[in-house]
């Protein structure tokens, strides 16, 4: 089966969308049974990826604005690549607008309907056209993939197969942690994650327990409104992007992962703590449920205070103990080698 691939982000893998992509990407490369091709903006090294399997297709820089330029690759540039080889399939990691016709085949996966539904992120009425734009193409696609149960649910198309996420293999052996025994938030900065509210929130645990820090791995990517400040308050270390092995190293050392994102379409920061046997703390979301296997410990959206009650549960060891295996156990059921087989059997 020859597969043409989207790749505007296999260049940016600390990008959910990102991650989805090189995790398939690097099954598929595996799998004797596929033939991908990528298009990417710009050049790239991934493992076992040949550079006879790269088409490298620059935007247009002349477009002034990036917005529109993107626009313009997406839209025009890559499937005008993709018509110029032999493909079965051309599949698009996540929705963005597509020419009605195609000679191809199509999939598109879905990773959520945040930006569709939430006004927080409506912003501009270029934006609001984009997406627009990008929700229409999907009656384009031959098959729509969506991340999780959840968003199959809440997409409401019952012919979309569900193609969960992972995460790459953890690095070995990983180093010691800086911080052993803090709470850990790991994610993005942007406004539905709510780490103001999460900082906010912690403060009364670190007066109760001044020797347990908060640790924030991440940052924000703009100064945008969509970006809300974090106050420097006790107990608070942000220590901004760190490699893989020691964000593992910091989880599996954790007194607890938390997490306050009141919309996710997966939530790979959570897969990443359980895989290491981390406590995990998260907001009661039907998608946290779905990747914690009902096992993490769930804060109501209207009560984030309850926080403090589910940590202080996890100074009792027995309690610890079990907790961490089931959701480490729970882990063990995601794997991008069983998402490629889901992915090539709905194609075939």
């Amino acid at each position: 089966m020859k597969i043409g691939i989207q790749g505007w982000f296999l260049p940016q893998p600390m990008t959910g969308i990102g991650q989805h992509s090189r995790g398939l990407l690097t099954a598929l490369l595996k799998n004797k049974t596929a033939e991908v091709t990528v298009v990417v903006p710009e050049p790239l090294k991934i493992p076992g990826l040949k550079a006879s399997q790269i088409k490298i297709v620059r935007p247009k820089f002349w477009i002034p604005h990036p917005a529109l330029r993107r626009w313009v690759w997406e839209r025009i540039q890559v499937p005008a690549a993709f018509a110029e080889m032999d493909l079965d399939w051309q599949w698009y990691p996540y929705p963005c607008p597509l020419p009605k016709y195609s000679p191809h085949l199509r999939a598109v996966t879905v990773h959520d309907l945040i930006l569709w539904h939430d006004p927080r992120y409506q912003g501009h009425f270029l934006k609001r056209f984009y997406y627009d734009e990008a929700r229409r193409s999907l009656i384009r696609a031959d098959q729509i993939f969506t991340v999780s149960e959840s968003i199959h649910h809440e997409l409401g198309i019952p012919t979309a197969t569900v193609l969960p996420n992972a995460i790459p293999e953890i690095p070995r052996p990983l180093p010691r942690s800086q911080y052993p025994g803090a709470l850990v938030y790991l994610g993005g900065f942007d406004v539905r994650k709510n780490v103001p509210l999460l900082v906010k929130t912690f403060q009364k645990f670190h007066k109760r327990h001044p020797d347990i820090h908060l640790i924030l791995i991440g940052k924000a990517h703009s100064n945008s409104g969509l970006y809300p400040d974090v106050p420097d308050l006790p107990g608070l270390i942000k220590i901004g992007s760190v490699p893989d092995k020691n964000v593992y190293a910091l989880l599996k050392e954790s007194f607890a992962f938390v997490h306050f994102s009141d919309a996710e379409g997966f939530n790979i920061p959570l897969l990443q703590a359980m895989s290491v046997g981390a406590p995990a703390v998260v907001l009661n979301l039907p998608v946290n449920r779905e990747v914690s296997g009902g096992h993490a410990f769930f804060v109501p959206p209207s009560h984030p205070e309850q926080l403090l009650d589910k940590l202080e549960l996890l100074f009792n060891e027995k309690e610890r103990k079990s907790h961490a295996e089931k959701l480490k156990q729970r882990a063990k059921d995601f794997s991008w080698d069983k998402s490629a087989k889901i992915f090539l059997k709905a194609l075939k």
